[in-house]
This record gives structure tokens, C-alpha cells and sequence, in this order.
């Protein structure tokens, strides 16, 4: 009996034993995979993979080079007024190298950008901070608004040399300096530097401000017209910006609006309106009359409608869904002609009056990310900080019931936009590539 009971006992504890053993091999090989991840994440950015720490690839998805006409400059320091981190997120490190929050919001932001699982927002918010205070409160003892007035402050401007992770100077143009460029690219290059906008509101701003920061120096009209255009640009906002060509002397300037950019172009509803075949035709050398030649820079963007007339779940899915449509089209198309694509800025939630889809924004970066970032394609996240930099001093005037006396241009009421302010500098950072090289400017600057 007490033979049977130690056999039996004994063949119990044996297969326990081999229960627990399994177990622990499986625990083991979770904790190591867990602690690898984890270890890795938290390493400081001069121990992680030298991949994270090399400049951003160029290489041609297409295995073909930029077409002959292809006139701009493609170094990494170029890019890198586009791109945080273009050459390297070491060089964007070292520019504060004991500053533990600025790593920290580089770190992040690298690893957002290579996992799908990380959020965005949060590190471009941080390192927007460090761009500068633009606008002062002064008060004067009144029971109302009459005696508070908001400024500038007076020798700050979104428009500057130096912004805090770019590595280059960047040249603040003058409109005459503007029209110097254009110009001078017509009598060297016998045509205009063009330029397309493709998508909703976002990218007409950019376009909208380029155009009005220059306005007195360029006799801007539209395609075929001999007079100019009005400076409120209404116009924008009719029916024919399906293909809206405006020039000055030396450039071209084409809106093309497309709510969604995976479908075709359509003249009759303006609110599903698309740009996959105009973006093709372009990509495949296919285009006639109705494309015009192909831009030297091409400036896309896309999401923003998925985000607000879907759920947000089901916005991500449709925007995943329009990147596997486009990403190959954009991807041969930047190996022709440079593209820039539009990195959103989240909405400003506390002017809203609905949920606002801020988390479906941010997985769409990341998506963009995935798809568009291992190409030619720049992906424009510098524009996005100084957005988010506004939108903090703006939340600021709100919370202190300012925002009713903050001038209109600021956009500090529209939930969706940025102001006019950071739409300057977004417009500068656009001619600084497409002029610095035609007027020979010192190396010192991005794309010289």
C-alpha cells in the first residue's frame, strides 16, 4: 500500500514537474523578448541600433533616379528642413546634448515613426515647445476687453534663421528677393519653377499664404487672364479649383482640391473629389493639356474628411485602405519630382463642439509613416510643430478668456487650422527650397 501510494505520488510529482518546467521555458522566453523590447526603448539614443541613427534613406522605390528636369536639391540637410532628424537623429541630439526632455521627445519621436504601437503627438508637442513665445498680453486695469491688446513680440516671427532641430540657416525671403528667384530661374531655365497643392484645406492655406506674403512684389492672375487677382484669393473656395492655375512671372502655382485622394477626379461633385489620376499621369509620364507639365514640387494631403465624417476606428481603416491604393503611385512619383506630404496636426479640442478625432490624426501619421517613409517622399513634421506651437499659446489666450480680442489671422477660433503666422514660415521653408540653390546662397543654408 504504501509502495503504490509513493509509485503513484511519484509519477504526479514527475509530470507536475514537467508542467512547471514547461511553464518556466514559456515565462522565460516571454520575460527575454519583453526585456529585450522594453530594454531597448529605454536605452539613451547613442546605445540603439545605428539604423535609427543614420540619415533618412533616399533610395528610389522605383529603382530609377529623378528625371532630368528634377532641378531642386535632395541632401539630407534639405530634407532636414522638412524632417526632424533628416540626417540623422544624433545630429538633431547633439544640438542639446544635456537636455534629458529634448532626447527624450527625439527618442519618441524616432520610435513613433518606427512602430506602429507608439504615439506621435505627444514628442512633436514636446519639441515644439522650444520654439519661441510669439505673442504678448498687455494690460491695462479696465472692468472689460477695451484694455487688453495682444501683440507680436516685436523681433519674434514663425518666420526665422534658426528653428530648434534644423541643422541649416534658413533664409527669411523678402517678396522682392521671391521675385528676384522666379525670375531668374525663367531666363536660366527658359520656363517658371512650378508648384502643385494637392488636397483639402490644409494645403490650400500654405498656398493661400505663399501667395499673399508676396503679393505686391508678383502680379499674380490666373492662368490665361491678364488681370490680377484679388488679395482676398475667394476664388479659392469656387467650383473650378478642381484645377486652379495661377502664375507670376516666373511660377506657376496649381491647386488641386481632393477631399479624397484615392478617387479620380470629378468636375461635378466637389465634395468627393480625388486626385489618384492626375497624381498617376504625373508618376507615369502620362500627362496631357488638363495635367500640365509635372511640378518641381508637389505638396500632398490627405485624411482630414475620413477623420471627421467617420468614427474613428473605421477613419484609420479607410485611410490604411487609401494608402495601399496610393503609397505606390506618391512613392514613384517622388522618384520623379519632389514630394512633400503633409504630417497632421492634431485638432484644437477645446474649441469643440463635437468629439474631435485627435487619435485617429495621430494613427494616420503613423500610418504614413509605414507606407511613405522608407522613399523619397519628405514627410513634413517641422510644419506640425510650429502648429502645435501656436495652438498652445492660442489654448492659453482661451483658458485666460482672451481669445475674443486675439486677431482673426491667428486662427486661435478655428478648430481646424493653423494661423497665418505659422502658415508664413511654412511658405519661407517652401521658397528657401525651391530659391536657395537658384540664388546661390551660402552653404550655411538648407538646400544651398
Amino acid at each position: 500500500m504504501t509502495e503504490s501510494l509513493l509509485i503513484h505520488f511519484t509519477t504526479k510529482t514527475r509530470r507536475r514537474w514537467r508542467e512547471i518546467m514547461g511553464v518556466s521555458v514559456c515565462l522565460i522566453i516571454i520575460v527575454y523578448f519583453i526585456s529585450n523590447t522594453v530594454i531597448k526603448d529605454l536605452l539613451p539614443i547613442n546605445q540603439l541600433s545605428p539604423k535609427i541613427l543614420t540619415p533618412l534613406s533616399h533610395s528610389s522605390s522605383s529603382g530609377s533616379s529623378f528625371s532630368s528636369h528634377f532641378i531642386l536639391p535632395d541632401s539630407c540637410k534639405c530634407h532636414s528642413l522638412f524632417t526632424i532628424g533628416a540626417c540623422g537623429i544624433h545630429e538633431v541630439v547633439s544640438m542639446r546634448p544635456h537636455d534629458s526632455i529634448w532626447q527624450q521627445g527625439l527618442e519618441g519621436l524616432w520610435r513613433s515613426r518606427m512602430k506602429q504601437d507608439v504615439l506621435m503627438i505627444p514628442y512633436l508637442r514636446t519639441l515644439a515647445r522650444y520654439h519661441p513665445s510669439l505673442f504678448q498680453v498687455n494690460n491695462t486695469a479696465t472692468s472689460d476687453y477695451k484694455g487688453l491688446n495682444i501683440t507680436h513680440h516685436r523681433y519674434l516671427s514663425r518666420v526665422t534663421q534658426k528653428m530648434p532641430f534644423i541643422p541649416c540657416l534658413i533664409h527669411t525671403y523678402k517678396p522682392s528677393q521671391v521675385h528676384r528667384c522666379t525670375k531668374k530661374h525663367l531666363k536660366e531655365k527658359g520656363r517658371p519653377i512650378r508648384m502643385a497643392f494637392v488636397g483639402d484645406s490644409r494645403v490650400r492655406n500654405t498656398m493661400q499664404q505663399m501667395i499673399r506674403s508676396t503679393f505686391n512684389a508678383i502680379q499674380y492672375r490666373l492662368l490665361g487672364e491678364s488681370e490680377k487677382i484679388p488679395i482676398s484669393m475667394k476664388f479659392l473656395d469656387q467650383k473650378h479649383k478642381l484645377n486652379l492655375p495661377i502664375e507670376g512671372e516666373g511660377i506657376e502655382l496649381r491647386l488641386h482640391w481632393a477631399t479624397f485622394l484615392e478617387k479620380n477626379r470629378d468636375s461635378e461633385d466637389m465634395s468627393q473629389q480625388g486626385a489618384r489620376d492626375l497624381l498617376k499621369a504625373w508618376a507615369f509620364n502620362m500627362t496631357g493639356h488638363k495635367e500640365g507639365p509635372i511640378p518641381d514640387v508637389i505638396y500632398i494631403a490627405s485624411g482630414l474628411w475620413d477623420a471627421f465624417m467617420l468614427a474613428e476606428d473605421l477613419a484609420v481603416e479607410s485611410y490604411v485602405r487609401i494608402l495601399e491604393i496610393m503609397a505606390p503611385i506618391i512613392k514613384r512619383l517622388a522618384d520623379r519630382t519632389r514630394v512633400i506630404w503633409h504630417i497632421h496636426e492634431p485638432e484644437k479640442e477645446w474649441l469643440a463642439k463635437r468629439d474631435i478625432p485627435n487619435g485617429a490624426l495621430d494613427m494616420m501619421n503613423r500610418a504614413s509613416w509605414h507606407w511613405l517613409g522608407n522613399s523619397n517622399v519628405w514627410l513634413w513634421d517641422t510644419h506640425t510643430t510650429l502648429t502645435l506651437k501656436g495652438h498652445a499659446e492660442c489654448q492659453r489666450f482661451y483658458q485666460a478668456g482672451l481669445h475674443k480680442v486675439v486677431p482673426k489671422e491667428w486662427s486661435c477660433t478655428d478648430f481646424a487650422h493653423a494661423g497665418w503666422d505659422v502658415e508664413d514660415a511654412a511658405g519661407n521653408m517652401i521658397w528657401n527650397l525651391v530659391c536657395n540653390s537658384v540664388q546661390k546662397a551660402s552653404s550655411e543654408y538648407c538646400c544651398s
